[in-house]
């Protein structure tokens, strides 16, 4: 069986990849070529390949490293760590802003409005 992940980039871009049933968003990414931040190679230590999943029917639940990392209130907003969500369906996984190119954004403005 095979499953899709539809990578939703702050840009408006869309990115789909097809993977075997049962792997993980990370790989989908890293297999699609797919810019989605990781450091730890799928340890569940770093955070960094958080993504955001609306609508989880077609994934994995939430496992015990993904709990202590995200904390109950990040499982509830529908964060997930891409390297430990395994898809068995279709799922459409958002993929939060680049921390540093949000702060260049957010002082970029700020130099505008002054």
């Amino acid at each position: 069986m095979m499953a899709k992940v539809i990578f939703h980039h702050t840009d408006g871009k869309n990115e789909e990849v097809t993977i075997r049933d049962g792997h993980t968003i990370l790989r989908a990414a890293i297999q699609g070529r797919v810019s989605l931040r990781h450091k730890c190679g799928g340890r569940a230590s770093c955070t960094t390949c958080r993504v955001q999943i609306p609508n989880q029917d077609g994934v994995s639940k939430p496992n015990l490293k993904e709990i202590q990392k995200l904390g109950q209130a990040g499982i509830n907003e529908n964060l997930r760590l891409s390297c430990q969500t395994k898809v068995y369906k279709s799922v459409d996984a958002h993929i939060p802003e680049d921390p540093y190119k949000a702060r260049i954004r957010s002082l970029l403005k700020k130099q505008q409005e002054n």
